[in-house]
């Protein structure tokens, strides 16, 4: 909002502010789904491939424990549009990308988690920068 003259004016999203909200949504849902997914993992109602969380070596109940935290309070952050949302998430996927791509010979590799991960972090910088060169044209204007 700008004040103009003692009143409050809203100004009206742009289409990147607009593609930037639903962005944080999407991923939103998809990073709950996901912790959801880790804590089923941990509470025994996961995946049937993988021995229970109480038999797992420690270098993979470390990884899942802190995504299981993790998770759904970046799609919390992100569902509400907050910087510390986005924040977490990106540390989430980093994580995810280093489980299931750098260190996949110690877990399992995934490499659709991978991809999808560096799609999503890579639209976010480009929807980032779109932002930032707006907010600076406006600026010069």
């Amino acid at each position: 909002m700008v004040a103009i003259s003692g009143e409050m004016k809203e100004e009206p999203f742009s289409l990147i502010q607009m593609l930037f909200v639903w962005f944080l949504r999407l991923m939103a849902t998809v990073a709950l789904f996901s912790g959801l997914s880790y804590w089923a993992q941990l509470t025994g109602l996961g995946a049937a491939d993988l021995p229970r969380f109480d038999e797992l070596p420690v270098h993979w109940q470390v990884p899942w424990v802190v995504l299981a935290v993790l998770l759904p309070c970046a799609a919390m952050g992100l569902w509400m549009l907050t910087s510390w949302g986005i924040v977490l998430w990106v540390i989430a996927s980093f994580i995810e990308i280093g489980v299931y791509g750098v260190w996949s010979e110690s877990y399992i590799s995934r490499p659709a988690v991978v991809v999808g991960h560096a799609a999503a972090l890579t639209l976010l910088a480009l929807i980032l920068v779109t932002m930032a060169i707006q907010r600076y044209r406006e600026r010069l204007h």
